[in-house]
C-alpha cells in the first residue's frame, strides 16, 4: 500500500514534471543561443535531454506500470530511433537542396516574434498534416505504424514510418524558409516541437488542469492512441487550439482510454516487425496480386472525429460540467 509520502511525491511530480522541463529548455536555450553553439548540434542534443528526463520521470512517477518497456521493446525503440536520425538526417538534406531554389521573403521580425509565428505556423501545419494521415488511406497506411504499439511511452515515439519524417519535414521546414523565419527562431520553436512531442507520449502520471486548453499533453493524447475512434481526436502534438477550433478536441479529465494501438491490428505487422512495417505503405506495388501476406491487405481507415459528437458529455463541453 503506498505511503502517504509515496502519494505526495506523486502529486508534486504530477504537477511539476512539465514545467521544469520547460524551465530547464528555456536555460538551455539561452545559453546556446548566448554561446553561439551549432544549432544543429543544440537540437540534438536537446532531443537527448528530453528523451532521458522523461525515462527518468517514467520510472519516478508511472502513469501505468504495466506500460514499462520490456528489453524487447527497448531494442525495438533504440532501432527506432537511430531510424529516425538516419530519417531526419536525409529529409534535413533535401530541405536544403529545395532551399537553394527558394527566394524567402525579407524577415525584419525580432527573435521572439520570429519564434511565436514559427510555433503557430508549425503547429497549424502539423495539426492538418496529422488529420490527414487519419483520413487519407495511404497517409493511414504509414502512419498508423506509430499506432500499432499497445502502450504509449516516450521510446515508442520513435516508432515512426520514414514516409512520415520526410513529410513532415518537407511541408513545415520548406514554409518557414519560405517565410524567411531566423535560425534562431526556428531552433526556439524546434523546442517546442521536441518537447510536446516526447512529453504527449511519456507514460507519466501528470495534471495538467487547464493547460490541457492550450497545449498538448499526455492526458489528451492517450486519448488519441485510443481503439475507441470516437474518442481518437486531438490531432495536435504541440497546441491543443486547433483542436478545439476545428472540433476534434477530446477531454474526460481524470480518465483514460481502457485500450490503445489500432482497431485491427492483425491488418498491419507486429510492432517489432521494422523492417515489415517500412514496407508496409508500398505493400501494392511489392506483392504479386494472389500472394500477398496478411500485413499487405488493405488497412482499414479510421473514422475521423464526428464533429456534431461534441455534444456528448465526454468531449470539450465537459468544461460546462
Amino acid at each position: 500500500m503506498p505511503s502517504p509520502l509515496k502519494n505526495q511525491l506523486r502529486r508534486f511530480f504530477a504537477i511539476t514534471c512539465y514545467p521544469l522541463i520547460v524551465l530547464i529548455l528555456i536555460g538551455y536555450s539561452i545559453f546556446v543561443l548566448q554561446q553561439g553553439i551549432d544549432l544543429g548540434l543544440a537540437a540534438f542534443s536537446s532531443v537527448l535531454i528530453i528523451i532521458a528526463y522523461f525515462i527518468i520521470m517514467e520510472r519516478l512517477n508511472p502513469f501505468k506500470t504495466q506500460w514499462h518497456p520490456s528489453k524487447k521493446e527497448w531494442s525495438r525503440d533504440g532501432l527506432c530511433f537511430i531510424l529516425v536520425i538516419v530519417y531526419g538526417a536525409f529529409s534535413e538534406t533535401l530541405v536544403r537542396v529545395i532551399a537553394l531554389q527558394l527566394a524567402p521573403i525579407e524577415n525584419t521580425l525580432s527573435l521572439a516574434q520570429n519564434a511565436i509565428l514559427a510555433i503557430l505556423v508549425g503547429s497549424f501545419i502539423g495539426y492538418w498534416l496529422h488529420r490527414l494521415e487519419h483520413r487519407h488511406l495511404f497517409l493511414w497506411s504509414f502512419h498508423g505504424i506509430h499506432h500499432r504499439p499497445n502502450k504509449v511511452t516516450v521510446s515508442n515515439n520513435s516508432v515512426v514510418h520514414f514516409l512520415e519524417v520526410l513529410l513532415s519535414a518537407l511541408v513545415i521546414q520548406t514554409t518557414f524558409l519560405l517565410l524567411g523565419f531566423s535560425a534562431e527562431g526556428m531552433f526556439i520553436a524546434g523546442q517546442f516541437t521536441a518537447l510536446h512531442g516526447y512529453f504527449i507520449h511519456a507514460n507519466v502520471n501528470v495534471r495538467m488542469g487547464w493547460l490541457n486548453y492550450i497545449v498538448a499533453t499526455p492526458e489528451l493524447h492517450r486519448f488519441h492512441h485510443s481503439v475507441e475512434l470516437k474518442e481518437a481526436g486531438n490531432f495536435g502534438s504541440d497546441l491543443s487550439i486547433w483542436d478545439q477550433l476545428f472540433g476534434s478536441f477530446f477531454y474526460r479529465p481524470d480518465s483514460s482510454p481502457i485500450q490503445v494501438g489500432v482497431t485491427k491490428p492483425y491488418l498491419f505487422p507486429s510492432a517489432f516487425e521494422v523492417a515489415k512495417g517500412i514496407l508496409h505503405p508500398f505493400r501494392w506495388f511489392i506483392s504479386k496480386r494472389g500472394n500477398r501476406p496478411r500485413y499487405t491487405k488493405s488497412t482499414p481507415l479510421p473514422q475521423e472525429y464526428d464533429i456534431e459528437s461534441r455534444s456528448t458529455p465526454s468531449t470539450v463541453d465537459i468544461r460546462k460540467r
